[in-house]
């Protein structure tokens, strides 16, 4: 099909996020309305017309086209106050496929979704990180094969892979710059990971931040859905942060924000393997905070926590440190609320320079221990924030589990592709049709 200048000169940016500016401007306009309806799942085409400028009329003829080709279906009324109730669009569920894949430090998340982010398929096995990067590579990609072969999809369906990585990353190259944890510094430095992928599953691929991706799926599915201006916070193995402005995460000049876990909160504190001192991922991170309850348990503290590891401090979890904590285990009640301190004392500092209105808790930390952390949490903030920020602002603990960052990885992609299962769809049907 041809582009329609006309058509794209009418919409009104103003009504647009920066994504669907792009869309509408650089891609044929029914394309561009694909896009739209895939990120706004149960829009109607009144909504659609607010959102570019378009006529009603336009839309309708664009929808009608959308619909042919079987990539969107009318999905019932929507609700509005007055007057008729307007049809809710949605992409065909079985459009195309995704994979979404966590390669996290304690464990690899797979899941496979189709074109309405709904699981179909959904697996999980232990990283073992500390046996090295090629034993682990090797282990994702064995995982992601069981996983397109125990989903039972046609191997076209399937439309490409997004994982999440929880270190440094070069998003535009697809290249795992660095993983500042132990023993991992040399294992991930300078790894093509989206190569390597594209390579072994002839898909494409995209690689991104672990948190930025719990994000991502926090924005689609969560509590953020509603939300245009937001901070998310994630405290798990590490701590990270991603800032959402005008419904998009904010990335930074090299992709980069985000990083609250480097913030130093003492230059005298320990020493971080990003090479500075006291960052608030050596106070506060889930491995922070283990290592703290090993090391006094050992001193001879007592503490209900090795009785729940059954004397092998080698297996304590957070979950365990939170569940002491809710028996009223002095030990892991101490630890947890140090742990918030440091956690409210840079979440200050970035709420004063930023003056968020609503932050979204999430990761490993919070999904445990989020209703005994929630308040202390509050409190610090409401000391040491200025005051109207403090006053205001809203925390919320983020109801998604422990497949966030692959749900995000999977949303990721699948908005990278769209273009190309579009196209495909076109092509795939007799030239009256696409017409």
């Amino acid at each position: 099909m041809s582009k329609n200048p006309t058509v794209i000169a009418a919409a009104k940016p103003d009504h647009m996020t920066q994504f669907e500016r792009r869309k509408l401007k650089s891609a044929d306009t029914e394309m561009s309305i694909f896009h739209l309806i895939h990120r706004h799942q149960g829009v109607s085409r009144i909504d659609l017309a607010k959102r570019t400028g378009l006529s009603e009329a336009t839309l309708s003829g664009i929808v009608r086209g959308l619909i042919k080709k079987g990539l969107v279906i009318e999905s019932g009324k929507g609700s509005t106050v007055l007057g008729r109730k307007p049809v809710s669009l949605r992409v065909c569920a079985d459009t195309a496929y995704f994979l979404g894949v966590d390669l996290e430090w304690d464990s690899v998340t797979v899941v496979v979704t189709n074109s309405l982010d709904e699981v179909v398929h959904q697996v999980e096995t232990p990283t073992k990180m500390l046996e090295g990067r090629d034993a682990v590579l090797q282990r994702t990609c064995k995982i992601i094969q069981e996983a397109l072969k125990d989903c039972r999809l046609p191997k076209h369906a399937i439309k490409g892979i997004g994982l999440a990585h929880p270190g440094v990353i070069d998003t535009q190259n697809g290249v795992v710059l660095s993983y500042p944890r132990p023993g991992q510094m040399t294992e991930w430095k300078n790894v093509s990971l989206k190569a390597m992928l594209e390579k072994e599953f002839g898909l494409p691929a995209a690689i991104d931040d672990h948190t930025r991706m719990m994000a991502v799926a926090e924005k689609c599915f969560g509590m953020g859905a509603s939300l245009n201006d937001f901070l998310f916070v994630s405290v798990g193995w590490g701590i990270g942060a991603t800032i959402f402005i005008n419904g998009e995460a904010y990335r930074g000049a090299d992709g980069f924000a985000g990083e609250l876990g480097h913030m130093s909160l003492d230059e005298n504190g320990p020493l971080c393997f990003c090479g500075s001192h006291g960052c608030v991922e050596t106070l506060s991170s889930c491995t922070a905070i283990i290592e703290t309850v090993r090391r006094a348990i050992l001193k001879g503290v007592d503490s209900t926590v090795r009785d729940l590891a059954e004397g092998d401090l080698d297996r304590i979890s957070i979950e365990m440190v939170s569940r002491a904590a809710v028996e009223n285990d002095k030990l892991a009640s101490r630890v947890l609320e140090e742990a918030v301190v440091h956690i409210g004392a840079a979440l200050s500092s970035v709420i004063n320079l930023l003056n968020p209105r609503t932050v979204i808790l999430g990761g490993l930390l919070f999904r445990h221990a989020g209703p005994l952390l929630l308040e202390p949490l509050r409190q610090v903030v409401s000391h040491r924030a200025m005051e109207k920020s403090a006053h205001q602002i809203q925390f919320i603990v983020s109801g998604l589990g422990s497949n966030a960052a692959a749900l995000g990885s999977a949303r990721l992609i699948s908005e990278k592709v769209l273009d190309r299962v579009y196209e495909e769809r076109c092509q795939a049907l007799p030239r009256k049709q696409v017409a």
